[in-house]
């Protein structure tokens, strides 16, 4: 009984430093699975444009998932919250759009709480133009619409981020009562918060 004893102090003795090792490797192949899997995000945002030279407010909902922590991919959906109301040839005009599309995101610096990073979006949607006072004067027209934005990012806690930026927003298909293109593409400044995983 003593020899089993014995011989089970010295396995022991001798298995330790391994079993320490393997631990050790465990815990570091755990840390990286954490890091290396997809987390998923949801945010919001609200910009103000100009449409049609007159400005209103866009919102903007969001979601994806982070590839890593510098680069995250998603789909938006979008609408301008208030009608444009302007005058064309004499009458009033009211005029809104909405899109969907996908997203990308990529922050190239991080420092602390703080972050910049660099969205793209591409989509497609469609506008309602209205004449008011005429009868059967909506008219939908479909687009393309693509962006992009310098963001500056603040991380309030691990899970929820607030961030202020701008960009410029590029239309491609608008050709419906007198407007085009130019009428909508247009420069903006956004504030955003997004939820995400830990």
């Amino acid at each position: 009984m003593k020899k089993f004893a014995k011989i089970f102090a010295i396995l022991a003795l001798i298995a330790s430093p391994a079993l320490a090792e393997i631990s050790t490797l465990t815990d570091t192949d755990a840390v990286a699975s954490s890091e290396n899997s997809l987390k998923a995000f949801v945010g919001f945002e609200a910009n103000n444009i100009l449409l049609i030279e007159d400005g209103s407010i866009y919102f903007s909902l969001h979601g994806g998932v982070a590839l890593n922590p510098n680069f995250r991919l998603g789909i938006y959906a979008a609408t301008v919250a208030s009608d444009v109301n302007t005058r064309e040839k004499g009458k009033n005009i009211s005029v809104d759009y909405n899109a969907l599309g996908l997203l990308a995101e990529l922050k190239p610096i991080s420092f602390g709480k703080f972050s910049l990073s660099i969205p793209v979006s591409a989509g497609a949607g469609f506008s309602n133009i209205q004449t008011q006072g005429t009868e059967n004067s909506k008219a939908k027209d479909g687009f393309f619409v693509a962006d992009a934005a310098l963001h500056f990012n603040y991380q309030i806690t691990p899970a929820l981020e607030f961030g202020i930026g701008g960009g410029y927003r590029f239309f491609l298909g608008i050709s419906e009562d007198g407007f085009d293109n130019g009428d909508f593409n247009t420069p903006f400044g956004a504030i955003f918060i997004n939820w995400g995983e830990n």
